[in-house]
């Protein structure tokens, strides 16, 4: 099928309500669950062959994760169905007033390549919690993962209600071009005012999840153990290849010699001094890339680590004596080179990131509550962690998404069946009583009994 074909298919399943009920909902959640429980081998085995993510990291990363989202699902979707009552006003009384949750209709979801069964198949998830039809444009450049989710899906949904579109970027701005209702993308900021411009065209709403360089405050009365041990767990996950990924360190200089120290320790602890690629460390994801971080490798003021391997797209995770001009510190990292800054004066730390564009994740480090809080209120990004990285994005309960140049909108558990749907404000009014108040002509009488609600 063409892609107006296939976007007409579902629009026209949708009106017949393919996917409207809950029993519908329900059912399409549980093929989803078991798309992912009968076929975990073969998922994982395609993201190593595509990128050599080893077996548990992609386990907790990208399988875990996305069976969490689907029961946090089918647990409470029946009651985010429901109607949300609110209460008439002086007004509007007699009458019933209360908030309808509805599909968009067909979706588009895009998903991004550094977690390409998690970040496609999640917000298929909150998608078909929510009643939309759904088509999917897998990342080209994890095409083993791409090629298998088009035949899984073919073998657990009908193309009415999910369908998946493989394809680069030319099959991407054709899809834009169709009539969808919604456009879910994650990708980077680059790629997401592309998707934006397409929406704008047809007055689509979008959600984008994007990226940015997500800073790292470590403060001088943080334990520089535990520290060293949580920032690195973040950077080294796939390779640094996550868009919350710690992108660099900004640290009080009475601590940079302890943390170097540390971070040699716990690096030596994650891996034994021995890196291998499928195994317990991720590749980069393409050669391009790999050449990308290796530029910025080689014009850095290295600390440790750093060695690589092309034929492996192997780096292993480098620390890196930095400043605000490098060239390492002007765009995402999207890889296991961690820039650190030092500071005496946090109020230049806050006053230097208030001037650069919102990150997806913001990390502090410290026990000062006044500190943490002045951060979380003066600096804007779209979430993150205090004495943590990465973990806000574990709990369904939290919305996870950016701010300003790092994404608009948000999903992840409740959020995501919001994302996915659009909000019906309703008021059922009975035909007694009837008084004239309301109607025309509104003379000084009228007008002066509105006028006494709020003198």
């Amino acid at each position: 099928m063409t892609h107006t074909e296939i976007v007409d298919l579902q629009k026209k399943a949708f009106l017949k309500g393919v996917n409207r009920s809950y029993d519908k909902r329900k059912k399409h959640l549980k093929a989803l669950k078991k798309l992912v429980l009968e076929n975990e081998h073969l998922l994982i085995d395609a993201l190593n062959s595509d990128f050599g993510k080893p077996y548990s990291e992609a386990y907790i990363t990208e399988i875990f994760l996305l069976l969490q989202e689907i029961e946090t699902q089918l647990k409470y979707l029946r009651t985010w169905m429901k109607p949300n009552q609110v209460n008439p006003t002086v007004t509007t009384f007699p009458s019933k007033n209360f908030i309808n949750k509805q599909p968009y209709g067909t979706v588009l979801i895009i998903g991004a390549w550094n977690y390409p069964v998690h970040l496609t198949l999640l917000p298929l998830a909150g998608a078909l919690a929510a009643g939309n039809t759904v088509v999917i444009k897998p990342s080209e450049l994890t095409h083993e993962v791409s090629k298998l989710l088009n035949r899984l899906v073919k073998k657990y949904f009908e193309p009415d209600v999910v369908t998946v579109v493989e394809g680069g970027p030319e099959e991407t701005a054709e899809l834009l071009e169709q009539p969808f209702d919604k456009f879910f993308f994650t990708g980077s900021p680059r790629v997401g005012k592309i998707v934006m411009r397409a929406a704008a065209e047809k007055l689509i709403p979008v959600t984008l999840e994007l990226g940015g360089k997500s800073p790292v405050i470590i403060h001088e009365d943080a334990p520089p153990e535990t520290t060293a041990k949580r920032v690195w767990l973040g950077k080294c996950a796939n390779a640094g290849q996550t868009c919350i990924a710690p992108d660099f360190i900004l640290i009080h200089e009475k601590l940079e010699k302890k943390f170097v120290k540390e971070s040699r320790v716990a690096l030596k602890q994650f891996f034994s001094d021995d890196f291998i690629p499928g195994e317990n460390y991720t590749r980069i994801i393409n050669h391009h890339h790999f050449d990308r971080l290796i530029k910025l490798l080689e014009s850095s003021d290295v600390i440790f680590g750093g060695s690589s391997n092309r034929e492996n797209r192997f780096i292993e995770p480098a620390l890196i004596k930095a400043s605000w001009d490098d060239e390492i510190m002007q765009d995402e990292i999207f890889g296991p080179l961690l820039p650190m800054i030092t500071y005496n004066d946090v109020n230049e730390v806050i006053h230097e990131l208030q001037k650069r564009p919102a990150p997806l994740a913001l990390y502090i480090f410290s026990n000062d509550e006044d500190l943490q809080q002045r951060v979380m209120n003066e600096v804007p990004f779209g979430g993150g962690c205090i004495n943590e990285a990465p973990f806000h994005t574990f709990n369904p309960a939290l919305p996870f998404g950016g701010a300003g140049n790092s994404g608009i909108g948000s999903y992840h558990g409740k959020y995501s069946f919001e994302a996915f749907s659009r909000r019906q404000s309703i008021l059922k009014k009975p035909f007694w009583p009837d008084t004239d108040l309301r109607y025309m002509p509104y003379d000084d009488t009228k007008l002066a009994w509105f006028k006494r609600l709020f003198s």
